[in-house]
């Protein structure tokens, strides 16, 4: 009896070990009627390893890496009513599967989330979490038990019925790179269309921090900079409070002060004063990143 089947997406990049170990656990979890997709994002594309093949199992592949535009395509070929996502580098509770489908049987209009454990649990930013609209400043944590509504889910831990979804494009698929704030983008709207997010601590994953490949990825980290300054711009423009801007700007200046030092750390080279010298391109790239991102938000924003 299989009461509640789902369709599972597990986006990936440069991980195959991490990936498959997660596979070969989640497997054992999956009952007739479910499904698990790979969003294979590698060049050359994966191959399934013979002990994992089966018709329960199907390889999508993307030729550009993207998360928001892979979790789209899982949706779009996903065969059941409820998706659940979950990240290439995480080690399933015994029963993840099992917990999701008694609270989606509980509260069959809602979308669900739960525990994210991992090693380096964030010490000073309380469960869930916070948003500040007005400088679009968002922190999260999961690693910690919550029960009940809560404003947004970790992208790497979710159930979400297909009755739920905001019109497409689902997931944002102009956030740049690894993605900032995808999971925090898509809540918004579809709270603002009546949806509540609940957590439940009983459907509990461990997060393999540290492993690298995904947004640790050579590729992603030498973008990293200009892809998060886009993506915050991106994310403001979209929901942020306008009111605050002044916060924003100010939290945007100091980020890109860092990431524009010449040199790093004790060796970094300075002016007069003391002060760090910055690399006028990168300043400059930054500039045009965070305003091409808040252009971006604004078309969102006003498309409705």
């Amino acid at each position: 009896m299989n009461p509640a089947p789902v369709s599972i997406v597990i986006p990936t990049y440069m991980r195959d070990q991490v990936l498959w170990d997660s596979v070969r656990a989640l497997q054992p979890q999956l009952r007739e009627g479910d499904e698990l997709l790979v969003v294979d994002q590698n060049r050359p594309p994966l191959r399934v390893p013979a002990d994992l093949d089966g018709d329960w199992l199907r390889l999508l592949h993307l030729d550009r890496p993207s998360l928001t535009r892979a979790r789209n395509l899982g949706l779009e070929h996903a065969r059941r009513d409820r998706v659940v996502f979950l990240d290439d580098d995480i080690v399933p509770d015994a029963e993840l599967l099992a917990s999701l489908k008694r609270a989606a049987l509980a509260h069959p209009d809602r979308i669900l989330t739960g525990m994210v454990d991992q090693d380096d649990k964030p010490e000073d930013v309380p469960t869930p979490g916070w948003m500040d609209l007005r400088t679009g400043e968002v922190r999260t944590n999961f690693s910690r038990p919550v029960t009940g509504e809560v404003p947004f889910f970790p992208g790497c831990l979710s159930l979400v019925p297909k009755a739920c979804l905001p019109p497409a494009p689902w997931f944002c698929p102009s956030f740049k790179g690894a993605s900032q704030g995808e999971e925090i983008d898509f809540s918004l709207r579809v709270r603002k269309r009546g949806t509540v997010i609940l957590a439940d601590p009983a459907i509990r994953i461990f997060h393999l921090k540290t492993v690298e490949g995904g947004c640790r990825s050579p590729e992603f980290r030498r973008r990293f900079f200009l892809d998060h300054v886009f993506n915050q711009g991106l994310f403001y423009g979209r929901h942020g409070i306008f009111g605050g801007a002044g916060g924003f700007l100010k939290r945007m200046k100091a980020f890109v002060e860092f990431h524009s030092r010449i040199g790093a750390g004790a060796g970094a080279a300075t002016v007069s004063g003391g002060r760090n010298r910055h690399s006028p391109v990168l300043v400059l790239a930054a500039g045009l990143r965070l305003a091409a991102g808040f252009c971006f938000g604004l078309r969102y924003r006003f498309a409705g």
